[in-house]
């Protein structure tokens, strides 16, 4: 027995020496490393990609030195017409949290550093959710919907970044009243740009400004106490400025924060669909205000967006719709409000803006509204009533109307901000010695106030080519299905 073992033991090793032996076995070890390669190619493609980027701390420098407007602009550019807006409306699914290092914090106990603060690139959202905001994102969108002003409103939307940096308060908020508004637009200009509480240059400043709201809320969800106009249009403009922070930044303890804001504005909606100037309470269906309504339109739709489970929020933004299509008039301008018919051309724009982001962008209403501001104008010479608030809702109204609409009205918005923006990097409203224009006292004259409300308003108004996703999304789309497996991408700056 032992002596047939050897033999075989021998002969097996001859074969193996031999060239047919030889030839097998290396056929097999070939064939092995094929299968392993494959198997670790399919394993790796589920696995969570981290990239390292390194940010030039030049990069801000650079770009404010070698991109200033010259004295003489282009007069006529052609732009691309911008897509049709038919993106996923469903918000994004949750996310793991994401430590980020922690910031020192001198303005509240809240312990957001500890929570996701960190840019997050999800591959399965829909395409532009947030990539818009990102800077290849920004650089794609300008070269398409910017024409020869892109580069030039880049570099302007830079230095109010700054000029907003450098003027903080150092609790977190903006101004010396109304404060609270004033930290949602600022948050909101920050967010348009894809600056996050996780950016390098400007992640403290948005940090500090969310820090300051949240500790600014009170147990009823307000961030303000809602008395007078100032309160309400600050309340609404706050929760829209933290409704796209959670959007943007996923950090868990935001949303609770924003759900309550959102609550307040659902339980302070009017019979009628819209919102009240001076009160959220009850009982005043005989009243309305377009332009607040406005500004709470645009933060329901954020928050629906990011992912809020208030019942009731689809509903109520459907209520809005209707609340604006029944004020229409028959020539498709919107008027203020119900005891002021006037100021037209700006209301008609929040509310074409308005209609858009809630899903009517061909609704008969909508294309009467643009129809009216067809000849709207951008003079810093002779500015209309409350113009850098008007801009604002017409220069989004029309991108969204794209043709030559939107070309024509580029070459009318963009070259008169660029060119009349203060050295320091701020604005002041050319209207603000205009009598009885409607604006609050604080968003008039040449102070800080003045300045923070032209200066935000103008940077989000240049900011159009790229700031319109995600929330300005029709709402009747296909879902997303969050089971199925996407992968994430983590880019720490």
């Amino acid at each position: 027995m032992d002596a047939s073992i050897r033999a075989l033991h021998k002969n097996v090793m001859e074969w193996m020496a031999g060239p047919t032996g030889s030839v097998t076995l290396h056929v097999a070890m070939i064939l092995a490393l094929l299968f392993l390669v494959d198997f670790s190619t399919k394993e790796k493609q589920s696995e969570i990609e981290v990239k390292i980027v390194d940010v030039d701390d030049q990069q801000l420098d650079e770009l404010l030195e070698d991109l200033k407007p010259p004295e003489d602009l282009p007069e006529m550019v052609d732009t691309v017409t911008p897509p049709d807006v038919n993106m996923d409306m469903t918000p994004p699914p949750d996310v793991q949290d994401f430590a980020a290092a922690p910031v020192m914090d001198t303005v509240t106990e809240l312990d957001i550093a500890s929570d996701a603060i960190s840019p997050i690139i999800m591959k399965g959202l829909a395409p532009g959710q947030m990539s818009n905001r990102s800077g290849a994102g920004r650089a794609a969108s300008i070269g398409a919907f910017g024409g020869q002003w892109g580069q030039y409103a880049e570099a302007a939307v830079l230095r109010a970044l700054e000029w907003l940096r450098i003027n903080q308060n150092p609790e977190g908020s903006w101004g010396t009243n109304d404060k609270e508004a004033y930290a949602g637009l600022a948050i909101l200009t920050y967010l348009a740009h894809g600056e996050t509480t996780a950016s390098e240059k400007y992640g403290q400043t948005v940090e500090r400004a969310i820090r300051y709201l949240v500790a600014r809320q009170n147990e009823k969800g307000e961030f303000v106490k809602t008395e007078g106009a100032g309160g309400v249009y600050a309340h609404a403009i706050a929760t829209y400025g933290i409704s796209e922070a959670y959007g943007m930044t996923r950090i868990p303890s935001l949303k609770p924060v924003m759900e309550k804001s959102i609550q307040l504005l659902l339980n302070g909606q009017q019979g009628h669909g819209g919102w009240v100037m001076y009160t959220f309470d009850k009982g005043e269906s005989g009243k309305w205000d377009v332009s607040l309504s406005g500004f709470c339109i645009q933060a329901l739709k954020a928050a629906y967006i990011a992912g809020a489970e208030n019942p009731g929020l689809k509903a109520a933004m459907d209520k809005a719709a209707a609340f604006l299509i029944q004020r229409q008039r028959e020539d498709g301008g919107f008027p203020y409000s119900a005891a002021n018919p006037g100021r037209q051309p700006n209301m008609t724009a929040v509310g074409v803006l308005c209609l858009q982001l809630l899903g009517y962008g061909n609704d008969p209403a909508t294309k009467s509204g643009l129809s009216f501001l067809r000849d709207a104008d951008c003079s810093w010479q002779k500015p209309e009533q409350a113009p850098i608030y008007s801009w604002y809702y017409v220069s989004q109204a029309k991108f969204h109307q794209g043709g030559a609409s939107w070309t024509g009205w580029n070459n009318k918005f963009a070259p008169t901000l660029i060119r009349n923006q203060n050295p320091d990097g701020s604005w002041v409203s050319p209207g603000h010695a205009l009598p009885g224009d409607g604006v609050t006292r604080e968003f008039r004259g040449e102070g800080i106030n003045s300045q923070l409300y032209a200066t935000t308003l103008a940077a989000l108004t240049l900011q159009v080519y790229y700031r319109f996703l995600p929330t300005y999304q029709p709402i009747e789309t296909k879902t997303i299905d969050q089971k199925s497996e996407t992968d994430v991408q983590i880019e720490i700056m």
